[in-house]
């Protein structure tokens, strides 16, 4: 730019000594001189190009209002944080609410059931401008957000209060027991502030009866600790329950997060117990979908190291004779692996692995289209053979007179069939073995693939049983309990499903029905508030349930701060030009120019 300044210099000299030492023109050389000046100036700038910088307004800014749950608690600063925003906005502004995703504003209280800040930094980085955070500081996913969404954000804190606090955190009982089990209640207690007590009462009720009332000690606060209490045999009758397990404190000052629900069922159907030798990905999966295909109690023990067994359901650790007697006493026996077999009549299925004595043959093994006539042929026939991943491996076996084949399959597609799934009714006790290993990828995978595993499953503990253990009829789920301000999830697992279908829901004041829009892996999210929810899918077979929304939210009791206040390095930007960005710059050049020429032409100069 200096050059400039000295070249324009040099260039007003030369046209002073024209006009007027030259040309003597007086005043009127003055002014022409000026001209030639001003439009070589201009001439040089576009020729040289310089580079400008200058600061500029940011533009109205994005304020992003954290909407969970967690601000509305006592303690909580939700009115201030509220205000806040719209004092930060102003007139130009936009507030977003944040929280399990974007909303636009409005004044009322938090229902977000989750803490997250990601969605909204996003949306606000699109819009440009200033961007602030206001927020309780309990965000769950600050900390692993990329730098560029949190730089230049100015976070606005409004940490909640400390307030005398004793808070029902979990609790965890199985999903379905036998009509003449007691039942083990696991509860997760924390504690906040200052307790006037060091004791809480818990109650149990079934529909507002009490069927468990127990004194247990709080953990000193702030702290958490875990309590067991027993509800008795007997206590429920066969069916679904919806237990509501309430902590009562003295001096509590927060009763929102103090009770919660659970939903179980009470089979009078005989147990079905999983005996995997050694633990494994098979195991896993059986144990899983097992629980979702049958109406029985499931019972699963799994050997991780030699002499070392645990309960599938809780991981607690148990001894072999308690394995020995639950595998006697069932009511239908499967085994993953090697177990010896029992003198009692009752259905065995056999699911080998590899070992010392059993040896796979190892490739990939598909599944044969065509089912073979058997007494599972009606539920497996509608299965999308040749959408499955292959099977690892099969055990060679060779059925005898009086055992069926209900599946086979072909290495690579290719040559001879081998059995995969063989059965057995002999002197009324029932037998399958499964041959092949492998098959927990069929769930793994999802979709049609999942859908097949469901059937097989249902299919064979529906024969074992005689016809009274499994759901094969069952096409959608719904998860059982959410806590409040997370959607109620619907999967679908028969074929595809429709284009929203309507789900008619029975809820606590009402009955209603709303369409459900499924994604690609089949599920479809609802949100509800806290109640019990019967549903049914209209026009489908066996889709229906109960689902439970709770009062209680995991915003409630006190989180982890893990985002401190801060200020973005500044409110605007620096903006870099160049001269021939400038369009006056051309105006003033050709302006000056044409103005001197005409003025020498009505002067006579050449």
């Amino acid at each position: 730019m200096f050059g400039v300044i000295v070249a324009t210099l040099v260039v007003a000299g030369g046209a002073v000594f024209v006009y007027l030492v030259r040309e003597r023109l007086g005043v009127q050389g003055v002014g022409m001189a000026a001209l030639r000046t001003t439009a070589l100036g201009a001439l040089l700038i576009l020729l040289v190009n310089p580079m400008g910088e200058r600061s500029a307004d940011a533009g109205p800014p994005t304020v992003l209002l954290d909407a969970s749950l967690s601000l509305s608690v006592e303690g909580g600063h939700w009115a201030a944080a509220r205000d806040s925003a719209r004092a930060i906005a102003g007139d130009r502004g936009v507030i977003l609410r944040v929280g399990d995703g974007v909303a636009p504003f409005d004044s009322s209280p938090p229902t977000a059931g989750i803490s997250t800040a990601r969605a909204g930094l996003q949306a606000a980085a699109g819009r440009g401008g200033p961007v602030y955070l206001l927020t309780d500081g309990e965000l769950s996913d600050f900390d692993a957000l990329p730098p560029a969404l949190r730089e230049n954000v100015t976070v606005v804190v409004f940490p909640r209060d400390t307030v005398p606090n004793a808070a029902l955190l979990d609790a965890a009982l199985p999903e379905r027991v036998r009509v003449e089990d007691s039942i083990t209640v696991t509860l997760e207690v924390g504690t906040w502030g200052a307790l006037t007590t060091d004791s809480a009462w818990v109650e149990i009720t079934d529909e507002g009866r009490v069927i468990a009332r127990e004194s247990v000690r709080l953990p000193p606060p702030p702290g958490v600790g875990r309590r067991t209490l027993r509800i008795p045999q007997g206590a429920l009758d066969a069916g679904k329950h919806v237990l509501s397990i309430a902590l009562n404190t003295a001096g509590d000052q927060e009763p929102a997060d103090d009770r919660r629900e659970r939903m179980v069922t009470v089979s009078a159907l005989p147990a079905i117990v999983l005996v995997a030798r050694p633990a494994d990905w098979e195991s896993r999966f059986l144990m899983t979908t097992l629980r979702d295909v049958t109406e029985a109690t499931i019972r699963g023990f799994a050997q991780i190291v030699e002499d070392r067994w645990i309960d599938m359901q809780s991981l607690e650790p148990v001894t072999v004779d308690r394995v020995r007697r639950a595998a006697r006493r069932a009511a239908l026996l499967i085994v993953r692996g090697d177990w010896p077999a029992t003198a009692s009549r009752q259905p065995r299925w056999r699911w080998p692995s590899a070992s010392a004595t059993v040896r796979f043959t190892a490739g990939d093994w598909y599944p044969v289209g065509t089912v073979p006539a058997s007494p599972l042929g009606g539920l497996l026939g509608a299965i999308e053979w040749d959408s499955l991943p292959p099977l690892t491996g099969i055990v060679p076996i060779a059925p005898v007179e009086g055992e069926w084949i209900a599946l086979s399959g072909r290495l690579g597609r290719r040559g001879a069939e081998r059995p995969v799934l063989v059965g057995r009714d002999s002197a009324g006790i029932r037998e399958m073995t499964i041959a092949a290993g492998g098959l927990w990828r069929w769930s793994l995978r999802g979709g049609a693939s999942a859908e097949a595993y469901r059937a097989l499953l249902a299919a064979g503990v529906d024969w074992l049983l005689g016809g009274t253990g499994a759901a094969p009829g069952v096409t959608v789920t719904a998860t059982p309990v959410v806590p409040r301000g997370v959607p109620v999830v619907f999967s679908w697992w028969a074929g595809d499903p429709p284009a929203e279908p309507l789900v008619q829901l029975t809820g606590p004041d009402s009955t209603y029905a709303v369409p459900l829009v499924f994604d690609d892996q089949r599920r479809a999210s609802l949100r509800l508030d806290p109640g019990v929810y019967r549903w049914r899918i209209d026009g489908r077979s066996g889709a229906q349930g109960m689902t439970v929304v709770e009062a209680f939210s995991d915003e409630y009791p006190p989180g982890p701060v893990t985002v401190a206040a801060s200020a973005a390095a500044g409110s605007g930007y620096t903006l870099l030009r160049n001269a021939r960005e400038f369009w006056w710059v051309y105006v003033l050049a050709v302006a000056a120019l044409v103005g001197e020429w005409a003025w020498r032409t009505r002067r006579g100069l050449p």
